[in-house]
């Protein structure tokens, strides 16, 4: 192997122009603003994998039953900022998006202008995963921020050599794994161009990676040592989920309706990208021609980069005979902007800009307009429960009343499922810890005599499923059974106004456990 020095970095970077910068702190403003405030003040309540955040958040483990810590520690780290709030996982939602999409601008200025960066950027914002897909605060959003970084440190490793940026696309690597487990598909299309480059087959390179890849392994090393104390807990929660399907012929057909839920949650980036690239007689012809010159190892590394996410996931779906789930896609158009303006041969001009600001800006606050009015006004309008029209706040006040009235402690400890739970912790000034379904194992942060020490509410959403039926719960039947107090609320959750006979929603069986008198109340 030869030894390669260092490139020296360029002198005047493309990605410094200020005015660009500006457009792309208002594009990412105004997303955040549009889709996080938009959302945030018009829900009632949050998504149910925010509400599952705002009950991990509790506490900062290093891991959790279903997945890896770091979403949680964020939102924990949000909780103590700013307080909880439905608003709250939206805006954080939205943040995690454009910080993503802002990372991949920063990439494109490696392979082209800026403004023809920052109109890739805008277009990318327009994918289905990147605006209505993004209404949670999940492991799936919290993942793309990540990725993004540690694809623009890898990049930037193989070109200039520095050690520095070895050591951070490693801890970028790290940090995307303690988000998803998932994150290992991206990160082998990484390793995948540095074994297809030939150019970085040298010491220096390897000796890189090798410390990426270091440093990687002890960002992860608290969460694997959890992981093998807990009999790799999250594991077992994946194989329990995972749909096995019988033969190859089942796999691909699977695969073949992942690949049309993708295509249709690209429709209108791929709308966008025809409005805006379309060539028409009438358009003035830049000056100076600005075309993207890639190098072959540039070119091989965006194609490579943008597609190995989707690839690799079919590949594991086919290959494993797994069924396919829409939302693995979230992590796989991230790149998909700036692929097609490097292979577009049409110079960006200021009318191109101005058409990816027109399409761009209408299709979002359609978009935003289309779920928030559907899933609010249109759902009330015609009885169908969601998500956005639980009344959160109702039941926080009437928990907060309930309690009072049995008790002089103040809630401190909640039985329930997360949705619930989440609901509580959103609309309540204090702070809340939950035992979910009533199980320590998914709530390590609750002793096991902390129900008699601190009290309880215990929480059963008894609301019948589509099939006519509630879904029992033993665990919160037992802590029922020795209740000192019991009741049941009916939420007005979407409930026939004008049908009788109609299901009930929002049914909510309540009980207390009022605290033992002289006990300390100690949750962990």
């Amino acid at each position: 192997m030869r030894i390669a020095a260092p490139l020296p970095w360029p002198a005047a970077p493309v990605w410094r122009d200020r005015r660009t910068l500006a457009w792309v702190a208002l594009l990412c403003i105004g997303q955040v603003a549009l889709w996080g405030l938009g959302i945030g003040l018009n829900y009632q309540s949050p998504e149910i994998d925010s509400a599952e955040q705002f009950v991990w958040a509790f506490s900062m483990e290093n891991g959790y039953w279903k997945h890896p810590p770091l979403p949680s520690w964020i939102m924990h780290v949000l909780l103590q900022a700013f307080g909880a709030s439905v608003a709250l996982p939206f805006v954080a939602a939205q943040a995690c998006i454009v910080i993503a999409l802002a990372l991949t601008w920063r990439l494109g200025c490696e392979f082209m202008s800026a403004r023809r960066a920052l109109i890739a950027m805008a277009l990318t914002s327009l994918v289905a995963y990147h605006n209505v897909g993004a209404d949670s605060f999940n492991h799936n959003t919290v993942l793309l921020p990540f990725q993004a970084a540690a694809l623009l440190l890898f990049y930037l490793a193989t070109r200039r050599g520095a050690w520095h940026l070895w050591a951070l696309t490693g801890l970028f690597a790290g940090l995307a794994m303690l988000v998803k487990y998932v994150a290992l598909v991206p990160l082998a299309g990484m390793a995948l161009y540095f074994l297809v480059d030939r150019s970085l087959h040298h010491r220096r390179a390897v000796a890189g990676l090798l410390l990426a890849t270091a440093v990687a392994a002890l960002v992860l090393t608290p969460h694997v040592i959890w992981l093998q104390a807990t009999d790799f807990l999250p594991f077992r929660y994946a194989r329990s989920v995972t749909e096995e399907l019988p033969g190859v012929w089942a796999a691909i057909s699977s695969l073949a309706g992942f690949l049309l839920l993708q295509l249709v949650r690209v429709l209108p980036f791929l709308a966008g990208l025809w409005f805006v690239l379309a060539r028409r007689a009438a358009d003035p012809q830049p000056a100076v021609q600005q075309l993207p010159t890639l190098a072959p190892r540039d070119r091989l590394f965006l194609w490579v980069a943008a597609l190995s996410p989707l690839v690799l996931t079919a590949l594991i779906g086919v290959l494993g005979e797994t069924a396919l789930q829409g939302r693995w896609g979230t992590n796989a158009f991230l790149l998909s902007g700036l692929l097609a303006l490097a292979l577009w041969r049409r110079p960006d001009s200021p009318l191109m800009w101005r058409r990816t600001v027109q399409i761009v800006v209408v299709v979002q606050v359609l978009m935003c307009a289309g779920q928030t009015i559907s899933k609010t006004v249109i759902a009330d309008r015609f009885e169908r429960p969601t998500r956005a029209n639980f009344p959160g706040a109702l039941l926080a006040r009437l928990s907060q009343e309930t309690w009072k009235a049995h008790t002089d402690t103040p809630l401190r400890l909640v039985v329930s499922d997360i949705w619930l739970g989440g609901n509580l912790i959103a609309n309540s000034p204090q702070r809340l810890a939950v035992l979910i379904d009533g199980h320590h194992l998914k709530s390590p942060w609750v002793k096991a005599q902390a129900v008699d020490t601190c009290g309880a509410l215990i929480l059963d959403d008894t609301t019948e499923d589509r099939a006519g039926h509630a879904q029992p719960n033993p665990a919160l039947d037992v802590l029922m059974a020795r209740a000192d107090a019991s009741g049941t609320w009916v939420l007005p959750w979407a409930r026939p106004k004008f049908r009788a006979g109609g299901p009930d929603r929002g049914v909510i069986r309540w009980a207390i456990i009022t605290p033992q008198p002289g006990a300390v109340c100690a949750l962990r």
